[in-house]
């Protein structure tokens, strides 16, 4: 079944490698016979209310699945970029009297991530450069009710003169996905699976290093409440340990 996606470009650059990107997973998206357009944030003058901002929500909301693509610059996402989602935000989320946000019109569509930097493979490894902007997208769209089935980055851009062949490949790839995964869904049910999988797999490596630490001896096995708090504490030192390792290496960084 066609899908209509639609790419938010959301940098000045139109023939950058940052667009190049974007109408990569587009090109893709379109050769898998999808409806495609794109939306170049530069060319509107966008704010919080008016008819532009009120026509940019009208498409996004008519689409299957939305790619923003935006270059990381200062650690953080595209000012062009920022300012778009900061308009929506009304849009993007409905406030309760508490404060608290919940989904409106968007809940349950789709997202793809894309930005590019300055610093190196290696260096966006080990420090993240681009993790701000791919979390400030995570948490705008999340909040929307949206699902990520997709993420793109492109490092090492400063000598870069045109997009890699294999890069281009794999935003094609990306894109001519995009209709699959959105018919097969489940995002939530995943979500559950994943969770279940970790809590399990967490339990049965702290259960077996506290079986090692009961033949070791250092603790009075007999005492249900001294084998409980053992339990405890190895397992919350695990998942600490665990829950920060997912976060630190949650996004593409190469």
């Amino acid at each position: 079944m066609m899908k209509k996606v639609i790419g938010i470009l959301g940098t000045t650059n139109k023939e950058g490698l940052t667009a190049e990107m974007l109408h990569a997973v587009l090109d893709g998206a379109a050769e898998a016979g999808n409806e495609v357009d794109c939306i170049y944030l530069a060319d509107h003058d966008v704010k919080m209310n008016g008819p532009v901002i009120n026509k940019i929500s009208r498409q996004i909301e008519d689409a299957d699945c939305i790619v923003l693509a935006a270059p990381t610059y200062w650690g953080g996402i595209s000012g062009l970029a920022k300012n778009f989602l900061d308009a929506m935000r009304p849009r993007f989320v409905a406030t309760t009297k508490r404060g608290d946000v919940k989904p409106t019109r968007y809940k349950n569509k789709t997202y793809i991530s894309i930005t590019s930097c300055y610093k190196s493979a290696f260096e966006n490894i080990v420090a993240g450069v681009t993790n701000g902007t791919f979390n400030t997208i995570d948490q705008v769209f999340t909040s929307a009710g949206m699902h990520r089935v997709g993420e793109i980055v492109l490092p090492g851009t400063y000598h870069l003169k045109q997009l890699p062949t294999k890069k281009r490949e794999e935003a094609k790839q990306v894109g001519s996905r995009i209709g699959q995964k959105l018919d097969r869904g489940g995002f939530v049910l995943k979500r559950y699976v994943q969770l279940f999988v970790m809590l399990a797999v967490s339990t049965l490596i702290v259960r077996g290093i506290q079986v090692g630490i009961e033949k070791i001896g250092w603790f009075n096995t007999t005492n249900f409440w001294v084998d409980y708090a053992v339990f405890v504490i190895i397992f919350f030192l695990f998942l600490s340990i665990m829950l920060h390792s997912l976060t630190v290496h949650n996004h593409k960084r190469k």
